[in-house]
């Protein structure tokens, strides 16, 4: 089951081309300004990436993407293989050693690639033009529709248009355990 979402809902949303809080009245324009039914043209997305930039924000400091691979060897169970394929080059067993190495490395590289795709690669389809769309979050604008699926990660601040028992982890924004219950309309003390 999917849900319609409108990007962005909080009154203090940032942007991502400048970091700077979108005003308050230029949220309400941009959502008024948007149909349901066909989304936003392929000009008026343009228009808006020229102003607002891409949905993403600048890092100063990236890590290097080999240190995010050798990052993926710190998980216990695959330091334990690793010692167990040291004991075998210790015992003198050099085939379970290499074989034992050669699944660490297969698993750890698997491991890495859906990591790297869960950072890049986005769930959620786009409504643009009257069709549903496939593309990454770094591509949405302020007053895109975007459709959201059971196990999908929220791309952008959004305001819901329709839903049905949405529940949404928040555990890494607010530390709660449970997952919030999210309705759709106008959140008081936020809109105009």
């Amino acid at each position: 089951m999917s849900f319609p979402l409108w990007l962005p809902c909080s009154s203090q949303p940032l942007s991502p081309h400048k970091n700077l809080p979108l005003p308050l009245s230029l949220l309400s324009g941009l959502i008024r300004a948007v149909d349901l039914q066909t989304g936003l043209s392929e000009f008026s997305v343009l228009q808006r990436r020229s102003k607002h930039g891409w949905n993403e924000f600048s890092v100063e400091n990236t890590e290097p993407i080999w240190k995010k691979y050798l990052d993926q060897f710190k998980n216990p169970l695959i330091l334990l293989l690793l010692a167990s394929a040291l004991v075998s080059v210790v015992t003198k067993e050099y085939e379970d050693a290499a074989s034992i190495t050669m699944a660490v490395l297969i698993v750890v590289t698997v491991a890495f690639i859906q990591v790297g795709c869960a950072e890049l690669c986005s769930g959620h389809g786009h409504l643009r033009e009257g069709k549903l769309q496939h593309l990454l979050a770094r591509e949405l604008v302020p007053g895109d529709i975007i459709y959201l699926s059971v196990g999908d990660r929220v791309p952008a601040d959004l305001r819901l248009i329709e839903v049905t028992d949405l529940l949404v982890d928040e555990s890494s924004f607010t530390g709660e355990a449970e997952p919030c219950n999210k309705t759709e309309g106008v959140v008081p003390g936020l809109s105009p």
